[in-house]
């Protein structure tokens, strides 16, 4: 990442350009009555595009070493909290990166999870997102206060877009793959290096993302 104030402010601008022209070309609506595979499943179509949406994205990480596992939600996400209370040390114990991307959704996200929304994707700190997570968001408010609005700031609103896009390239993506998006989409390299994914908190998806990426069962 660029430390740069003003070549990461072009950088952020260069990567939202491109996931804007990318939907705009390729973004379908919801497949009716299409339902999120019940196992882990390969991307077939637009890989390259995913990867580069994915690892261009505004993750943020406990900067492990093993292997990668991004996950994709927004604060609310019910499954995406379930899913990394009950995975996360494991995966975590077993050296996987979890590179989290959070989004604020366009229109029923709050000010505050806005705020920490870009302050997340302009810093990059695992810490941030960590306490955030940790308890009730009103608690995290209260303990550590709300930081500056992203509207009328260049670069903050530049960073809270930068998930959005993110979010609906991988959307526009899964709809090319045949699937919908769901929260937490999980993406991952399997051995061979094709792209596989999973949608949601699922015991049995979490059992054969845990073997995939060779992390004890527990």
């Amino acid at each position: 990442m660029l430390r740069t104030p003003s070549l990461t402010l072009m950088l952020v601008f260069a990567l939202i350009m491109t996931g804007l022209l990318y939907v705009a070309k390729t973004q379908r609506p919801p497949l009716p009555g299409k339902l999120l595979p019940k196992s882990p499943h390969t991307v077939s179509v637009a890989a390259d595009q995913l990867a580069d949406a994915l690892q261009n994205g505004p993750w943020v990480s406990p900067g492990l070493s093993g292997p990668a596992l991004y996950s994709i939600g927004y604060r609310a996400c019910p499954n995406c909290i379930a899913y990394e209370r009950s995975e996360f040390e494991d995966l975590h114990k077993a050296g996987i990166d979890t590179r989290v991307i959070v989004f604020a959704r366009r229109e029923v996200s709050t000010a505050a999870e806005r705020a920490v929304v870009a302050d997340l994707a302009c810093t990059r700190e695992w810490p941030i997102y960590h306490r955030w997570m940790a308890d009730v968001e009103e608690a995290y408010y209260h303990q550590y206060g709300i930081p500056p609005a992203p509207e009328g700031d260049t670069r903050r609103s530049a960073c809270l877009e930068w998930g959005r896009i993110v979010y609906e390239r991988v959307a526009a993506i899964m709809a090319s793959n045949g699937w919908n998006m769901e929260t937490p989409a999980l993406y991952w390299q399997n051995k061979n290096g094709e792209w596989r994914f999973f949608a949601g908190d699922n015991a049995r998806g979490k059992r054969l993302i845990r073997r995939e990426l060779g992390v004890p069962q527990s």
